[in-house]
């Protein structure tokens, strides 16, 4: 489930309780988030700004704030918002709070843009259940992807996944909301276009 940035919780709660008429998006594009370096790699020179994940994915992605060379084994992984930890000459912070932020690694391979996906009944399902294409009625306070989304095919790589961010440009703009895969997924040249299937994109305030 995704959870919503800071720019989108702002303009929602101007919008519900400060009587201002925010535009909300009439379009998102969904962005793939992507450690610039993927997995983490033991006795390895790092510098700042560099982006891992652990290997496996633990949910988390973390920033290479003090540069230097990486430990022979890999360090205990702060798994709360912004914690840092030393890893040899490295320090890693967690990048939980910068993705509030709207500030991600994005995909870069060979073939990849952003999609579009209209902000519409058709696209986006009710609350009442995944799939459902009228009005929303039900109570979960959950809406998802009633279509697939699909990126362009691979011609480089490889390229690590770790989850997505839904933004309202179709490069740059501002973050909306963000979420991890449940496992990170390797991209490699040839390999097939990667998608979504319907109703694998949950989107909840929160």
């Amino acid at each position: 489930m995704a959870s919503f940035t800071n720019y989108a919780q702002n303009k929602i709660l101007d919008n519900l309780f400060r009587g201002q008429t925010n535009s909300l998006p009439a379009t998102f594009y969904v962005a793939l988030i992507a450690p610039t370096k993927g997995y983490w790699a033991a006795s390895t020179a790092y510098s700042s700004g560099d982006t891992v994940i652990p290997t496996g994915g633990n949910g988390r992605l973390y920033k290479c704030t003090v540069a230097g060379t990486s430990s022979s084994s890999a360090p205990t992984w702060p798994t709360t918002a912004g914690g840092t930890v030393t890893d040899g000459g490295v320090t890693w912070t967690e990048q939980t709070t910068a993705m509030n932020g709207g500030t991600f690694p994005e995909a870069a391979y060979t073939g990849y843009a952003r999609v579009s996906v209209a902000s519409s009944l058709a696209n986006w399902s009710g609350t009442q259940g995944a799939g459902t294409t009228v009005a929303s009625s039900g109570s979960s306070g959950l809406v998802s992807n009633n279509n697939a989304i699909t990126f362009g095919a691979p011609t480089s790589g490889p390229t690590i996944v770790f989850g997505v961010m839904l933004t309202d440009a179709s490069t740059s703009g501002n973050g909306w909301s963000f979420s991890a895969l449940s496992t990170p997924k390797t991209l490699n040249s040839g390999d097939a276009a990667p998608s979504f299937p319907a109703a694998a994109l949950s989107q909840a305030l929160s």
